[in-house]
């Protein structure tokens, strides 16, 4: 119980301290969380070169399940859930920036949120287990910081699509902080 006020606590001080510290600065600096900022090597993915609108993307998802079957660490398959659901939303970002058809940018949405529940569910098998294992308290550590960068990004993403994909992309929004909050 109290791992999880301590972590509920540091995410938000993340957000609301990020705010503060930029505001009293009243200049952008190199460690400022905007999203032209931030990068896929700042969620700890390398930068996406097929991306769903391609034909062969369906190699890329088959090789994410390939590394998945033969993870049988349960910490290391939380981690490499959330590095999946990270490359996920930075091809997202890639399709609204390259402007792609709102079908196709919806198709990156739902990966994105089949992503977050994967991460989620892999939580959930390891979080009891935070207070005895270290590498446990580490990652869920990351994972706020990570799922912080998430929602800044999202948030971006949301002024840069039509009405109708906005909608989409706030329900993403809101049903990744559902499940953080779960998490958490």
């Amino acid at each position: 119980m109290q791992n999880k006020i301590l972590i509920t606590l540091t995410a938000v001080s993340l957000i609301f301290g990020a705010g503060i510290v930029l505001a009293q600065e009243g200049t952008s600096t190199a460690t400022s969380t905007t999203d032209e900022n931030i990068t896929a090597e700042d969620l700890g993915v390398g930068t996406p070169n097929i991306l769903p609108d391609s034909p062969f993307y369906f190699l890329k998802n088959l090789g994410r399940q390939i590394q998945n079957l033969f993870t049988l660490n349960p910490v290391a398959k939380a981690k490499l859930k959330e590095k999946f659901a990270s490359e996920k939303l930075i091809e997202l970002k890639k399709l609204v920036e390259a402007k792609k058809n709102q079908k196709i940018i919806e198709k990156g949405i739902e990966n994105y949120q089949k992503g977050i529940e994967e991460v989620k569910a892999a939580v959930d098998k390891i979080k009891e287990k935070a207070e005895e294992n270290t590498q446990v308290g580490s990652f869920l550590d990351k994972l706020v910081q990570q799922q912080t960068l998430h929602q800044q990004i999202l948030q971006k993403l949301e002024t840069q699509v039509s009405t109708t994909t906005f909608e989409k992309i706030q329900e993403a929004r809101e049903q990744h902080l559902e499940r953080f909050g779960e998490i958490m």
